[in-house]
């Protein structure tokens, strides 16, 4: 019956390759015109998807918390952070606004441009936000400046701010007491360091503490109209070409940056998309070298790259039409399918080589590989797509779309290795070299492959006492739920998101908290202040000052006493021989002081003024005199609209605050919370904790370092759920379709035991799981399984023959070398995430073909010994 029915099996291969023969250049004309419409409808609907949280299932309950938080704020979607950094708080505030009125002038890109500093509403209501005991102290100051003031506002040049501070010089000297020590301090500063420029906002407020930098924030929310493959990219380029036309990006004093999640997203979907470009044609490069070893034949290595390359594409348009988009995640299926769809075109191409070696006529090689391989050939593809399916019906829809199309690519592949490939080696007539089988072996070669055969039980302890030393490990693997960590760390982006999270006042993650009753706001946010973790919870209550009466009186007086802040009169401006007049003017009055009343501020302006006038007369005249007085007076007129503006204080209620705020702290009777961490959440553990704390008290809180612990675990749930699913269908479809049951057993066991020593490497190199490198983890399943059956299965055809003297052993070999090609120049992307993944799956195949190569061959001969032992 057995005869009969491998009979009636090889008539059936015969009648096939008959037919493909036959029908040869049809067949191939045929796909090659179906392969170049899948290129068109692959460049005309294939799309990009960015969003790194629509991966994860909907139901998920932190997932509806997100999707009804983005409802209610839609305003905190698609955003651009523009961040302007400067030396001083006035450079930085007025190149942002100079940026604003930039933006505003050309809007078409965006929805939405969120610069709060320059609301009327906080302009005019500055000094309300102040504490009393500051405003009093402003108060005091800008008073006893008031009688010296006025002429710089009048007068706001050179001129007049050298004659302000004569006069206040000469008052000091006089006996009034006036502080001028950090006007005298800034002054000096600016000129011992061309590149340094005057505030005159840290001057009315000299006992703020000195930053080193001082940030202002743009938001801008874009418009859902990018015509660039990847999206948002043609407006992120209109964002850096606004930034270059105000020339702010050679000031050496200001830097302009952009981060957020918009600019995030696209940086990374560019770095993974270089990095797999990159990949797949090194990857091609490297798997036509290790063919052309591995099978040592040109046209065999050629048939094998063309029917990896046709399968690619027909992968790609299938992903196109039952999916249509790639996300960050699922576009790895190109190099998972140039890893492991390749192996079926190399175990039929080398049982080929083997046959025709022995069997002079092409066509019967073929069809006596065909017999021999096609079962183990569907076999692997089923348990492979099986360990790629298995994803599915997981929470991760990322790695389900990925499963899917990988798993499809599987058969995919085979498709093609039964009909395009045949069709191709149709044409292949000559005799390839001898096999190492046919050659007399080289004697440490010899020593090597009869190692698992004369040292069987010694590579079994020994395998059994390393995975019992990796079993007390394996809890130290852990978890990176870290997304920037993921990215290419010179990206600017990820440079600025890092530098923003060290200080919790600018940190973009915290926690978020709504509430249905305006009620419970004070409440919830004096406990929520309370937990250990939480430097400061903000809600709309935070935007209508504190003791406004009192303030408003001082307010008043301070406006009685400073009068108007515009000048009186238009001034005309200066000629540089009325400024250097000025600047001898004030050398004058310092040089009729006499040393001894000089304190070290002025001793120190009288000799840099002396070394300003020696410089002028050695370098160009004009050009530094005009750079000084920008250097001195560039901030002023902008600081004086600033106080201006915060003169004309008014008392505010909350129906005063602008909708542009009140929209983003309220919304559909949802009062937000946004709650402050007190340390770096750019660090795991700090995240952790502080997650852990938020929930504690209420399982309600969302926001980004909520969704990334939550991610986590659901990523870490999904695969475990997957692989159980995984093993268990892959175990019963070995075991029923297996002729010996315990080769499926152990085909298992070896598999088990190369996991574990991908653990232990992953120990040894300290290298964490995460969202990038487990999706690796269904590639090494395959992989071990698919080898451990051709091993196993040629084992028990030729069981009288060394199995490392096979084809079946070469291929495996080929097939994981080329495996560690394709994935593993991945290791060396920028992208840290892809990175990773490329180094893990390299460890982890080696794993799997130690694993395949000498425990499992000891395991099959220890199993037949033991058999034949006990029939005996």
């Amino acid at each position: 019956m057995n005869q009969t029915h491998t009979s009636a099996f090889e008539r059936m291969i015969l009648c096939w390759l008959q037919f493909i023969k036959r029908f040869r250049i049809p067949i191939i004309i045929g796909i090659v015109a179906l392969t170049i419409a899948a290129v068109f409808y692959i460049k005309d609907n294939l799309e990009m998807s960015t969003s790194t949280t629509d991966m994860l299932s909907k139901d998920l309950h932190w997932r509806k918390l997100d999707i009804e938080y983005e409802r209610l704020f839609p305003q905190f979607n698609d955003n651009i952070l523009v961040v302007v950094e400067a030396k001083t708080p006035d450079q930085a505030s007025d190149s942002a606004e100079l940026l604003y009125s930039k933006f505003e002038n050309n809007s078409a890109f965006f929805n939405d441009i969120y610069y709060p500093s320059l609301l009327p509403y906080f302009r005019q209501s500055a000094f309300l936000f102040l504490d009393l005991d500051e405003l009093q102290d402003l108060s005091d100051r800008l008073a006893s400046i008031q009688p010296f003031l006025g002429t710089l506002i009048n007068d706001q040049n050179l001129r007049g701010l050298f004659n302000m501070l004569g006069d206040a010089i000469q008052a000091k000297q006089d006996g009034e007491e006036i502080d001028i020590k950090p006007l005298l301090l800034e002054i000096n500063h600016a000129l011992a360091d061309e590149n340094h420029q005057v505030s005159w906002q840290r001057l009315m407020n000299p006992d703020d503490e000195i930053e080193d930098v001082y940030r202002e924030f743009i938001v801008l929310q874009t418009k859902d109209n990018s015509t660039s493959l990847l999206p948002d990219e043609d407006i992120i380029e209109h964002v850096r070409t606004t930034i270059e036309s105000v020339k702010l990006v050679n000031n050496t004093s200001i830097k302009v940056r952009l981060t957020g999640g918009t600019v995030l997203s696209y940086e990374e979907l560019k770095s993974v998309s270089e990095a797999n470009i990159q990949a797949i044609l090194i990857s091609l490069v490297l798997v036509a070298i290790i063919l052309s070893i591995g099978l040592g034949s040109l046209s065999l290595v050629s048939a094998c790259l063309i029917t990896l390359l046709f399968g690619l594409i027909a992968t790609t348009a299938f992903a196109t039409a039952t999916i249509g988009e790639l996300n960050l995640i699922s576009v790895a299926f190109a190099v998972l399918y140039i890893g492991l769809g390749i192996d079926f075109a190399i175990h039929l191409l080398l049982r080929f080589r083997e046959e025709k070696i022995a069997i002079s006529d092409s066509s019967h090689a073929l069809q006596m590989a065909i017999t021999h391989i096609s079962k183990s050939l569907i076999l692997c593809a089923i348990t492979t797509a099986i360990g790629f399916y298995s994803f599915i019906p997981t929470d991760y829809l990322g790695v389900a779309e990925l499963g899917w199309i990988a798993g499809s690519g599987m058969f995919i592949s085979l498709i093609f290795t039964f009909t395009l490939l045949p069709a191709l080696l149709t044409f292949v007539h000559s005799k390839p070299k001898l096999d190492i089988q046919n050659k007399k072996i080289n004697p440490v070669l010899e020593i090597l492959i009869n190692i698992p055969y004369k040292h069987t039980k010694i590579i079994l302890l020994l395998t059994l006492i390393i995975i019992l030393g990796l079993s007390f490990q394996y809890n130290k693997i852990s978890f990176d739920t870290n997304t920037l960590n993921l990215q290419d760390p010179e990206n600017e982006s990820v440079q600025t998101y890092r530098d923003l999270l060290k200080d919790s006042k600018t940190s973009p993650w915290s926690g978020v908290l709504l509430k249905n009753r305006s009620g419970d706001i004070q409440s919830a946010k004096t406990t929520i202040e309370s937990l250990l973790l939480v430097d400061e919870v903000v809600s709309l209550g935070d935007f209508i000052p504190a003791e406004q009466e009192e303030k408003l009186f001082i307010i008043d007086d301070m406006s009685l006493l400073l009068g108007v802040l515009t000048p009186s009169v238009k001034m005309s401006e200066l000629n540089n021989e009325e400024r250097l007049n000025t600047i001898n003017n004030l050398i004058s009055t310092l040089d009729a002081i006499s040393i001894e009343k000089m304190d070290e501020e002025l001793r120190s302006l009288k000799t840099n003024l002396h070394n300003l006038l020696l410089n002028l007369k050695t370098s160009t005249h004009d050009e530094k005199i005009n750079r000084l007085e920008q250097q001195l007076l560039n901030s002023f007129p902008g600081r004086m609209r600033s106080l201006s503006d915060a003169l004309n204080a008014k008392e505010v209620e909350s129906k005063n605050i602008p909708t542009e705020i009140h929209d983003r702290w309220v919304s559909d009777n949802q009062y937000k919370l946004q709650i402050l961490p007190v340390e770096n959440l750019n660090d795991n553990a700090a995240m952790k904790r502080f997650v852990k704390e938020l929930q504690a008290y209420d399982i309600n809180v969302i926001g980004s370092p909520i969704i990334s612990i939550e991610a986590g675990d659901a990523v870490i749930t999904a695969f475990k759920s997957a692989f159980t699913y995984a093993f268990i269908a892959i175990a019963v479809l070995l075991i029923l379709l297996m002729k010996i049951k315990t080769d499926a057993l152990i085909i298992l066991l070896s598999v088990f035991i190369g996991g574990a020593f991908t653990f232990g490497f992953m120990l040894l190199f300290n290298i964490p799981l995460n969202f990038a490198n487990i999706i690796g983890l269904p590639l090494l399943l395959g992989i071990g399984v698919d080898s451990g059956i051709h091993i196993a299965d040629r084992f028990r055809q030729d069981h009288q023959r060394n199995i490392f003297m096979t084809s079946s052993s070469r291929g495996v070999i080929v097939s994981s070398l080329t495996t560690i090609c394709s994935v593993g120049n991945l290791a060396f992307s920028s992208h840290q995430g892809t990175a990773s993944m490329g180094l893990l799956l390299s460890l982890g195949l080696a794993s799997m073909m130690i694993s395949t190569m000498i425990v499992l061959p000891a395991f099959l001969i220890w199993q037949e010994s033991f058999s034949g032992r006990l029939k005996s």
